[in-house]
């Protein structure tokens, strides 16, 4: 094991995963059980437009700087200092790899597309039992912090440092300890816990279902390029579908 505990480097190492541990999952949970204020209280403010678009702005660019510190920076440190990686050995770890990446788009459209047919199914078989669309989505929630193009913007980013920490960083350490079916299933559990902090169920099972196909294709294809890929798709696909239906639920409000 690479890991020692006289190593000061490695301690502080050990202690910005245990604080990624914290945010990233501990956090989410303490909110969905009412410890802290989910994004479903945030109130939106009455605010010039241009404070508007700087308050937005920031708040981006600081969503964007943790989510990359955390879930990037974080895990090439202990790659360098801990298992002693070079830059390049990083990548291969990671999965990141150029090498058949035709193959890992294929795959990642394929999944991306399996993935939007399940959730929908899903989604449709929940409205007929009596669910509301609201409880079955996050994009209500971010509408209260973003508009329309930040949400584009944040959904095409962050996917990158999600597939880097729990199917590149996360994986690699699991499978190499329990083998990649157990890989698989632990990282979708705790990427579905990652998105408890809208304090909704099914933004949290959508996650763990869309983690068990992604996970697969990483297995299947030892390519990280292709979950990213098909995060990035699913994403978009999802938040165009519902601007369009945005658009045209108040285009018919005008109407009527």
């Amino acid at each position: 094991m690479d890991f020692n505990i006289k190593n000061p480097l490695h301690i502080l190492a050990f202690i910005l995963l245990i604080i990624t541990f914290l945010i990233i999952i501990v956090l989410p949970i303490l909110t969905f059980i009412g410890v802290f204020p989910s994004t479903q209280s945030v109130e939106t403010q009455q605010i010039s437009e241009s404070l508007r678009a700087i308050s937005e702005a920031i708040f981006l660019i600081l969503q964007l700087i943790l989510v990359f510190g955390l879930l990037v920076i974080i895990p090439i440190f202990w790659y360098v200092i801990v298992n002693r990686c070079k830059l390049k050995e990083v990548f291969l770890r990671l999965k990141l790899k150029l090498e058949n990446i035709d193959l890992a788009f294929l795959w990642g459209i394929l999944a991306a597309v399996i993935i939007f047919v399940i959730i929908f199914t899903v989604e449709i078989i929940l409205i007929r039992l009596g669910q509301t669309p609201q409880d079955l989505s996050n994009i209500p929630d971010l509408q209260k912090l973003f508009s329309w193009p930040a949400m584009f913007f944040l959904v095409a980013i962050q996917p990158i440092a999600e597939e880097i920490f729990f199917r590149g960083f996360l994986f690699e350490k699991i499978e190499n300890f329990a083998g990649g079916a157990i890989a698989i299933f632990i990282t979708a559990f705790l990427f579905g816990l990652a998105h408890m902090s809208y304090g909704k169920i099914f933004p949290v099972v959508m996650p763990i279902l869309m983690g068990l196909i992604l996970g697969f294709i990483v297995y299947k294809t030892k390519n990280l390029f292709s979950s990213i890929i098909a995060h990035i798709v699913f994403n978009i696909t999802v938040l165009t579908l519902a601007y369009v239906g945005y658009e045209l639920s108040k285009d018919l409000s005008l109407i009527l």
